[in-house]
């Protein structure tokens, strides 16, 4: 089973995604929104420290599960592809030096049943070449799989358009019962939780700071 999972296709939504802004969550590096036409935008503020901020992806988890049932029927599938929208914009004195972000799958399996889970981001200044993260992604899962994805370094200090692609998907096959004519069922789940984003940040130094770690690199120079 496939998840249906295409970079080329969270691409071309990023480019025709709204740019206007829902409430944007302020931190002391950068502002965070989700974009309004995704009904699950919803992004919850953790933590805002000198060196990064955490959010909560709540939409973004409420949105990427699956779930199916075959009872009564031969076999039963169910492919839910999901995609949500970001925009950072840097502040100035600051710059964003990497993004990570870190969840965890929850799946289900009863009777002859499978379940795939997929999901990655990218990050993408204007004008520039988008940032991909690898792809976190699990099948045949009953439980629990805890996973974490990023982009590495980067610096980026201006506007940031920030992209999901997610898909869940569950099969199910059900058992012929001759003796009571129906189908015995099977069922599967599986679905996203606890996403959070983290973004690191670091202070660009002002012109005078450059200024000075020259002037003390040639006093010192100069005493040598």
């Amino acid at each position: 089973m496939q998840a249906l999972l295409s970079r080329a296709a969270l691409v071309g939504s990023l480019l025709t995604a709204a740019t206007a802004h829902a409430a944007a969550i302020d931190t002391r590096a950068f502002t965070l929104d989700g974009a309004p036409s995704y009904p699950f935008a919803d992004i919850t503020l953790i933590s805002d420290t000198v060196v990064g901020a955490s959010f909560a992806l709540d939409g973004l988890a409420q949105g990427l599960h699956s779930n199916v049932d075959s009872t009564g029927e031969a076999w039963a599938t169910a492919d839910t592809p999901w995609q949500n929208f970001y925009n950072i914009s840097v502040k100035a004195g600051y710059r964003i030096t990497g993004m990570t972000v870190t969840g965890t799958f929850d799946g289900a399996l009863a009777g002859d049943a499978d379940n795939e889970i997929a999901l990655a981001f990218l990050a993408w200044p204007p004008g520039s070449e988008p940032t991909w993260s690898p792809f976190a992604r699990v099948t045949g899962l009953d439980g629990t799989h805890g996973w974490s994805i990023g982009t590495g370094a980067m610096s980026l200090d201006s506007a940031v358009l920030l992209g999901f692609l997610g898909s869940a998907s569950t099969y199910a096959a059900s058992a012929w019962q001759p003796d009571t004519g129906t189908w015995l069922g099977s069922s599967a789940h599986i679905g996203a939780r606890d996403v959070v984003l983290t973004v690191d940040i670091a202070p660009v130094p002002a012109p005078q700071s450059w200024l000075m770690l020259l002037a003390g690199i040639v006093v010192v120079g100069a005493q040598r």
